[in-house]
């Protein structure tokens, strides 16, 4: 419980029209009660601000559309057929509906470890939600629980764990000459992939932000590991990410980010593949997934490859 009588953050309400065809929406069990979790409010210059004192939850609602997957994949470079012919949605895109939201809405926010486990498939053009459940372990330690349902059966659990940090914005700084345009504008791409306003992440309340957003980051292994699996990657079964507390990856660098994998475990069952993301010489990130060879999807009697017409 917090008894500091201060916010923990605030949510700027304004950056929810920057998610352009879906809803979010909060949730406060404590809100009759003397001491609410959630308390509406302006800043300084008259912007509304939802200002956080304890736990709370959050709903996010949105549909993917084919059409989007398809140039998610392109943008991702994922060649994995389910996702292009098929009918399933990648699970690169069910983590990045997940990390974005917490990257657009509180830009304090330093995530150090996401860990997603995929427990069934997401499937195009049916509507999919996303349950946040904030806790807060001190002032600054925040773990974030994330159930996503769709045809109301849950097809992903995550834990993210972080903290606030005020002063993130210094840990960000790019001037703006040195930012390359061209991976920029993919990262806007990526953005409009999920139907999000363009430049959403990059422009925070009073600074821009020329780093990678570590929902596209998070992204990345995927790709790589369909592309070692000569196109037959299966299905993650689950991903880990650390990003302890090192700093974000600047957008200049020509090449952008890059993955390294290292099968650590093959078996007929699953593999284990140790991943890093590294920009030149400097490794950045270390993730793991455990990856199924052969997937199992959901409503098995829908044909997961469309037929071509």
């Amino acid at each position: 419980m917090n008894n500091t009588h201060q916010p923990f953050f605030c949510i700027p309400l304004s950056k929810l029209e920057d998610f352009l065809q879906d809803s979010i929406y909060f949730r406060d069990t404590r809100a009759r009660t003397r001491f609410p979790s959630l308390r509406h409010g302006e800043d300084n210059i008259g912007n509304e601000r939802l200002y956080v004192f304890d736990r709370f939850l959050m709903h996010h609602d949105y549909v993917i559309q084919k059409s989007s997957g398809r140039r998610f994949v392109e943008i991702t470079n994922d060649k994995n057929e389910i996702h292009r012919s098929g009918n399933v949605i990648p699970g690169a895109m069910t983590v990045s509906k997940i990390i974005l939201p917490l990257e657009i809405l509180i830009p304090e926010l330093e995530i150090h470890n996401v860990s997603i486990k995929f427990t069934g498939s997401s499937i195009y053009d049916e509507k999919t939600k996303d349950i946040f459940s904030f806790q807060f372990v001190n002032h600054e330690q925040i773990q974030i629980n994330v159930n996503t349902f769709q045809s109301q059966e849950t097809v992903a659990k995550t834990v993210i764990t972080g903290r606030i940090n005020p002063f993130r914005e210094k840990t960000t700084k790019v001037k703006e000459e040195d930012v390359n345009e061209t991976k920029l504008n993919i990262v806007r791409e990526y953005l409009g992939t999920l139907a999000i306003e363009g430049e959403a992440y990059i422009q925070k309340d009073h600074y821009r932000d020329y780093t990678y957003p570590l929902s596209y980051i998070a992204t990345l292994p995927s790709a790589a590991i369909v592309k070692q699996m000569e196109g037959n990657g299966g299905m993650i079964n689950m991903l880990k990410m650390d990003f302890g507390n090192v700093e974000m990856i600047p957008i200049t660098d020509e090449k952008g980010p890059e993955v390294k994998l290292e099968r650590a475990r093959q078996r007929t069952s699953f593999n284990k593949i140790i991943t890093e993301i590294v920009n030149g010489v400097v490794t950045y990130y270390r993730g793991l997934a455990i990856v199924n060879p052969v997937a199992r999807f959901r409503n098995p009697a829908k044909s997961v490859i469309l037929p071509a017409k």
